[in-house]
């Protein structure tokens, strides 16, 4: 059984492996074979559902790099607030390339058996990343009130 420690360091490590550096085998390390995973945005389909979205993402924004501010852990959950950044110079899952930079925050809360991960929630700023990104449009601003 990991201790609260144990879980905190890795989730932080293999998030650093598996986003930062693009090491895939890393999914095998920290998902179970069973996982299943809750994305808003992008389904994904199982371990190896997930190893596509990070290979694509990757592909797509070849500069991408996730920093992990806190872990919280309780119990078998742990819940993880990130800040994540790249650049859209390729195409992703029907998005198109802009070369604009973005910045996005999000949470993910991860349950655990033993030293693996059975199920993740991902909720994160989509909406603000792709106006960063100029996919959608910013939000239009109120014309200045008149005396």
């Amino acid at each position: 059984m990991m201790t609260p420690e144990e879980r905190r360091d890795t989730l932080r490590r293999v998030v650093d492996d598996l986003w930062n550096r693009g090491n895939l085998d890393a999914c095998d390390e920290l998902f179970a074979e069973h996982c299943s995973f809750h994305d808003p945005s992008f389904p994904v389909d199982g371990v190896e559902g997930m190893k596509r979205q990070v290979a694509d993402l990757r592909q797509a924004q070849p500069d991408l790099h996730m920093d992990v501010q806190d872990v919280l852990v309780d119990g078998d959950l742990t819940c993880a607030r990130w800040t994540m950044g790249a650049t859209a110079r390729n195409e992703f899952r029907g998005l198109p390339a802009t070369g604009k930079s973005y910045v996005m925050t999000g949470m993910t809360i991860d349950k655990w058996e033993g030293d693996r991960i059975v199920e993740e929630w991902v909720n994160y700023d989509l909406f603000g990343a792709l106006q960063q990104a100029g996919i959608i449009p910013e939000a239009a601003t109120p014309p200045a009130a008149t005396e």
